[in-house]
């Protein structure tokens, strides 16, 4: 097996335990079959050894002289399975005894335990994936929201990995044209070409960022913290962003005690919806304590939203809130315009300076839409194009594309600097590195191991 440990055949169950239709072992490794031939019992007499690959037949499974479950069975021949070895995977009836039981008998038949995500990591050092690819494969199963999904279905597609490929290719094409610089000084090669080249693989490189950063909030999510003194309307607002009554609203103020945490979907982002406890200064020690957790929920804020009651005059407490430094984006919004008003936007615009401003009715809806658009154009530059508009990376493939920028932007400062040759190649060497390790090429061990370890075991 390239670069996986020879002889190993691992198995795992690869649907979540509990009760359901159907639980599955699945086997990957050369003695998969074997295995799952000394288990396997057919009414028909199947010899599975002898079966033709991607085929299913059912049967038994027996251990010890005891049947355990009724089964399905698929046998999928090396080399076109996921893990590019050979696969089994025995369908039982779903429940935790019968599977485990299978898994059991498997395991004591020659397989071992796969560890976290080892199926996958086997299908990366085998050649079946790119290391981007293998890492799309978590993405899809943690997506919260459709256009994630379809981000991470891309990007299984090789979608990323190709665009480095590309690059990658161009930086060495540029690498073999300061070369024969290099060994042929009496050739003349045009290093304002080279440079004009340089700058347009710095706009890919930056194209790539720009989406890595849209692809970040569209797995992470943003934080978005509701505040504003008491009975101001926060926990409406809350449940009009979820389309549900998520948080309980009375006209006591004061319900909020503690803050509630919602996920709520935005023009394809997930955000996380905090709603805090009123801010005042607390008549008792519980909400004392709800005030002091607000507090902490505005620190993990991406935004702030400030919520008045447009129908109140503003008090002592809106004013503090209003001219406080809060250290993060802020919108200002202003609330029940259904209801007279009592604070028009011009009385906001003395007190504050550099913060949006929206009217809305948390009540009605009114205003929703503007205030949902606010959101995005303020956290990402406007709302996600479309599935080919984002990445979905992790840190330290963002970092590694940081760097990837960096090293051009040096390359194209060393060009015009006229600098000689031998320096711009050995630029040009450390970027097509970096490059090779997004690909996965000489991947560290320590980023391959961080990465499986988040997949769970049987995938």
């Amino acid at each position: 097996m390239p670069g996986g440990i020879a002889g190993e055949t691992i198995a795992a169950i690869s649907t979540p335990i509990g009760e359901g239709g159907i639980g599955i072992v699945r086997l990957s490794g050369p003695d998969a079959i074997k295995i799952a031939a000394r288990l396997f019992r057919s009414p028909r007499g199947v010899d599975i050894h002898a079966v033709p690959t991607h085929t299913i037949h059912y049967g038994h499974i027996l251990f010890q002289g005891e049947i355990i479950d009724e089964v399905l069975l698929s046998v999928m021949r090396t080399p076109h399975t996921y893990t590019r070895e050979d696969v089994v995977e025995i369908n039982c009836h779903g429940g935790i005894v019968a599977v485990r039981m299978v898994l059991d008998a498997v395991l004591a038949s020659g397989a071992r335990l796969a560890e976290r995500g080892e199926f996958t990591k086997r299908a990366f050092l085998n050649g079946r994936i790119s290391l981007d690819q293998a890492a799309s494969v978590l993405n899809i199963i943690s997506a919260k929201t459709k256009l994630g999904l379809e981000v991470a279905v891309d990007q299984l597609g090789g979608r990323f990995s190709e665009e480095i490929e590309l690059i990658r290719h161009q930086i060495a094409s540029l690498l073999a044209r300061i070369e024969v610089e290099i060994d042929y000084p009496d050739e003349d090669i045009a290093q304002g070409s080279i440079l004009g080249d340089v700058h347009k693989i710095i706009a890919q490189v930056e194209h790539l960022l720009t989406a890595s950063s849209q692809g970040r909030v569209l797995r992470e999510g943003l934080i978005i913290s509701i505040i504003g003194r008491p009975n101001v309307g926060k926990s409406t607002l809350l449940n009009t962003l979820l389309s549900e009554k998520r948080a309980i609203v009375t006209a006591i103020p004061g319900t909020t005690r503690d803050t509630v945490e919602e996920i709520a979907v935005i023009g394809g982002v997930p955000v996380r919806l905090i709603d805090t406890a009123g801010m005042r200064t607390p008549s008792d020690p519980v909400e004392a304590e709800g005030v002091r957790r607000s507090h902490e929920a505005i620190k993990r804020a991406d935004l702030i939203l400030l919520l008045l009651d447009r129908s109140c005059e503003m008090t002592s407490e809106d004013f503090s809130l209003l001219r406080r430094a809060w250290e993060r984006p802020l919108f200002i919004v202003l609330n029940k315009i259904d209801l007279p008003a009592a604070i028009t936007p011009s009385m906001i615009d003395l007190q504050v300076h550099g913060h949006r401003l929206f009217e809305i009715s948390a009540e009605s809806g009114q205003g929703i839409k503007q205030l949902e658009q606010g959101i995005l154009d303020r956290l990402m530059g406007g709302e996600i194009e479309g599935r080919n508009s984002a990445l979905l990376l992790d840190a330290w493939e963002r970092d590694l594309l940081r760097r990837m920028h960096q090293g051009l932007v040096q390359v194209a400062e060393t060009i015009e600097g006229e600098t000689s040759a031998d320096i711009i190649a050995e630029e040009l060497r450390t970027v097509h590195t970096i490059a090779g390790e997004l690909q996965g090429i000489d991947a560290d061990e320590e980023v391959l191991d961080e990465l499986f370890r988040r997949f769970c075991v049987g995938k």
